[in-house]
């Protein structure tokens, strides 16, 4: 066991996580949430979405959804576990972000106001309906089946979990996934498995706001980015991610409750190491990402050993949490990665068939260290250049046809068309040199002397 295992090891006890299956065995792996109370929860969401969009739609346009998805990021605390329902205060300061975007498209402060309180009263109405406690124990019981979906050459497939009316879909990729990060023996305890997978996908669909297109909040880096990290710099634990989408066996995500039956080591802002390298991917609400800088600023003041954060945040300059990040005396590498020229994996990748989706924004990646992380783990040009070809979206396997090609098989055959021919139709054609033609003799146009064409065009 290397000096990284052991303080991973260490970090795992400390948060009461096991990784023997022989002592998981004997210990009681069934999650604090039933399945029936987070369908509820789920539910509550699904109300609450129904008053976001009908209060807001008409000025937010069609992706209401994604300011809805910010709202309830901005709203809730992160800091507290099991709270998947946002705040219910009347005024919150919080809202801000939604008055902004309101304002923007034309509300009046009034009008803002009036839709705050509306939405604090179904936010209030969610969390009691979340609340209610089912009094019938077989509501718990999960029906799981396969099923195949897609079209198109994109074709998938899937698990459907169902619990009482409610039925969530998993790509099987990330089912099996979850059966091995489970504590317990799935062979053995299948009802088990299937009440704790019930509970991650509904918790994380009321965290995300329950809309299918949801998930910008809960976007993860690529696969490749993470093989880089965990080559040039020994990278092996996330601090924001979730059973569903973390790359590393060590990952701190946000419901404990649900999470910690997958091996999670709980909230992030309640992980102190003090030594390693560690990923850190944010939400990206300006409240987190600011409390996040403080927190690692605090925890690099504080270790003697070799400290390192790799920090992934969008490129917001007026932002108090980027300026703190970019500005810190621990930051030694701050990196800009342009619009379209970078991806991010889907926050919704556990049940969408595309995952890589070019970001749209430009976004920073930052490293902090202290003097003993900087000098274990180097940050070069050449691993900022590796890092920067990891994040690039996948290059298209199929070249642009440039011209059409009637003898082309389908419309993604890449034959080019001869520099010296104009048209595939009549690239073979060629002119009977032995017929004489004499030049068709051009008539000129009669104008007017307004510049217009003269009556006597019309007439010859």
């Amino acid at each position: 066991m290397d000096a990284v295992d052991a303080v991973l090891a260490r970090m795992r006890a400390d948060q009461g996580v096991a990784r023997d299956r022989a002592v998981d065995a004997d210990v009681d792996v069934d999650v604090a949430a039933s399945p029936a109370a987070l369908a509820r929860e789920r539910a509550a969401m699904r109300a609450l979405a129904a008053t976001f969009r009908e209060e807001t739609e008409d000025a937010l346009g069609r992706r209401w959804y994604a300011h809805f998805e910010r709202w309830l990021c901005a709203r809730r605390d992160a800091t507290r576990d099991g709270d998947a329902i946002p705040s219910a205060k009347r005024r919150d300061a919080r809202d801000g972000g939604l008055a902004r975007s309101l304002a923007k498209a034309g509300r009046t402060t009034g009008e803002i106001a009036t839709t705050t309180r509306r939405l604090a009263r179904a936010a209030a109405k969610a969390r009691a309906n979340a609340s209610a406690r089912a009094s019938d124990g077989r509501k718990n019981r999960v029906r799981v089946r396969r099923i195949e979906v897609g079209g198109n050459g994109k074709r998938a497939e899937k698990v459907e979990l169902t619990c009482g009316k409610v039925t969530l879909e998993l790509n099987l990729r990330h089912y099996e996934t979850l059966k091995t990060r489970w504590r317990g023996d799935a062979r053995r305890d299948e009802d088990g498995i299937h009440r704790a997978v019930f509970c991650v996908v509904a918790r994380y669909a009321t965290l995300q706001g329950t809309h299918y297109k949801a998930g910008n909040m809960q976007a993860a880096i690529p696969p490749r980015v993470f093989e880089t990290l965990e080559k040039r710099f020994d990278v092996r634990c996330e601090l924001f991610a979730s059973p569903l989408n973390a790359h590393f066996k060590e990952f701190c995500s946000a419901s404990a409750m649900t999470d910690r039956a997958f091996g999670s080591l709980g909230n992030a802002f309640d992980f102190e190491p003090s030594e390693g390298s560690f990923e850190c991917n944010p939400p990206f609400d300006e409240e987190i990402i600011s409390r996040l800088a403080g927190h690692v600023e605090r925890l690099l003041s504080r270790a003697k050993k070799p400290l390192s954060f790799f920090v992934v945040v969008p490129l917001w300059h007026d932002s108090r949490g980027w300026m703190r990040l970019a500005k810190s005396v621990y930051c030694v590498s701050n990196t800009t990665l342009e619009a379209k020229e970078h991806a991010f994996v889907s926050g919704a990748q556990h049940s969408r068939i595309d995952q890589l989706t070019p970001s749209a924004a430009p976004t920073s990646v930052l490293f902090l260290q202290n003097k003993a992380g900087e000098k274990k783990w180097p940050v070069t040009p050449e691993g900022v250049a590796a890092i920067r070809e990891a994040f690039a979206p996948p290059k298209k396997e199929a070249e642009r046809v440039e011209k059409w090609d009637p003898d082309a098989t389908s419309w993604s055959c890449s034959r080019r068309l001869p520099k010296d021919a104009n048209s595939w139709v009549y690239k073979n054609k060629k002119r009977d040199q032995s017929v004489d033609e004499s030049p068709a003799k051009k008539t000129k146009k009669k104008k007017s002397a307004g510049g217009g064409l003269a009556a006597s065009f019309f007439r010859d």
